[in-house]
């Protein structure tokens, strides 16, 4: 594809792709930045909320050109006919990644010819009702040569790409892989997040970045070795009562549905040492603490807060320098949506589905795995 004008659509005009105050992460900014671009429609049924985006953008004196054309849509059928060039799938997994009609919107798009970039999780419908619609997704994309990308973000992180060259250069098989998400809640509870029927679990929603990165950083995962225990709301003793809920937001989701306070799993990796995952619902305030160790003989690296605009990569190595001396590798201002966002769209321009990290294929295998730990820690013993 030429340097022309690209034109794209949003489905979805939540914060994913449009931001809020408090989320610096959206889509639409980054794009902004990106250029050459043209924004023709934005899907969603709450119309006040697609019409304060579309103001807000059209005000911009640098960028409200793009969205000169924009039209304001409630199906995304309507978007489908208006034949955009690419496709920003941002709406809830509830409501796409399913073979049922009018939620399969993935394939839709891929087989009119409609490049795609979709968010995790890719869905909420059981893997083996999820797999057989994801095959039939990516022989789509081969079909009509469609680059499709998964918002694993991380894989683009400078500091995740400096973990996987000092492996390679260090040589020898990863022992362990420690992954920490602890979730700060006592600020506001996102209803979305605290209702497994409408997320899919802080795993298959939250963590599923971290699992991704297991994946990404090590190898593939033994299914057969994982093995997952929890800690829930009902648990006996009450250690999973949480006193601190906003509001009182968690008392109209039936217990049953309340996600998980810990998760706590772990596994053997198919071609290299163990894994671990931890994800806990207790920090106070709003701030999250994630971090990624890895271990091999004699090498040590572990990620500090890469949510955080500055992040740290701390190494401590036998080869080179003092091997009881950590070396910090920070860094700041990363902005990881925005590589992989340039990343997308230059392989949309040359249509390159090889410079994409996460293909819906590989993404399917990361689904795959989350949905075995959830399902590991709800069975009842």
């Amino acid at each position: 594809m030429s340097q022309a004008t690209l034109k794209i659509g949003f489905v979805g005009a939540g914060a994913i792709h449009f931001g809020r105050p408090e989320v610096p992460w959206d889509h639409a900014s980054r794009l902004e930045k990106i250029g050459g671009l043209e924004v023709i429609g934005i899907v969603d049924p709450d119309t006040c909320r697609s019409e304060e985006v579309l103001n807000e953008r059209l005000a911009s004196p640098d960028h409200g050109h793009i969205y000169a054309n924009c039209r304001l849509l409630t199906d995304y059928r309507e978007l489908l006919g208006m034949k955009p060039d690419v496709v920003f799938i941002g709406i809830p997994p509830a409501y796409r990644g399913s073979p049922k009609e009018g939620k399969n919107l993935e394939l839709e798009f891929a087989r009119a010819g409609i490049h795609v970039f979709v968010e995790k999780p890719l869905s909420l419908v059981p893997p083996e009702e999820f797999t057989p619609y994801a095959g039939a997704v990516a022989d789509a994309c081969r079909t009509n040569n469609i680059v499709l990308s998964v918002g694993y973000m991380f894989r683009y992180h400078a500091a995740v790409l400096k973990m996987k060259e000092l492996i390679a250069q260090h040589g020898g098989k990863v022992m362990a892989f420690n992954a920490r998400y602890y979730f700060a809640y006592t600020e506001g509870v996102n209803k979305y997040w605290f209702n497994t029927e409408f997320s899919g679990g802080p795993i298959v929603e939250q963590a599923t970045h971290f699992c991704d990165l297991a994946r990404y950083i090590v190898g593939d995962i033994d299914m057969t070795s994982l093995h997952t225990i929890m800690l829930n709301d009902t648990d006996k003793g009450d250690a999973g009562k949480l006193m601190y809920v906003a509001d009182k937001a968690e008392d109209d989701i039936p217990a049953n549905k309340r996600i998980p306070r810990v998760t706590l799993s772990h596994w053997r990796f198919q071609d290299s040492g163990l894994g671990t995952l931890m994800h806990s619902v207790t920090l106070p305030g709003s701030r999250y603490q994630a971090t990624i160790d890895v271990q091999l003989d004699g090498l040590q690296l572990s990620l500090i807060d890469p949510y955080e605009s500055t992040s740290v990569l701390r190494v401590r190595n036998l080869k080179g320098g003092n091997p009881n001396q950590d070396q910090d590798f920070v860094f700041e201002n990363d902005d990881t949506y925005l590589r992989e966002l340039e990343t997308f769209i230059k392989a949309v321009r040359q249509r390159n589905q090889s410079l994409i990290k996460s293909s819906y294929e590989d993404a399917m295998k990361t689904y795959e795995l989350t949905w075995a730990i959830r399902r590991q820690g709800e069975v009842k013993i």
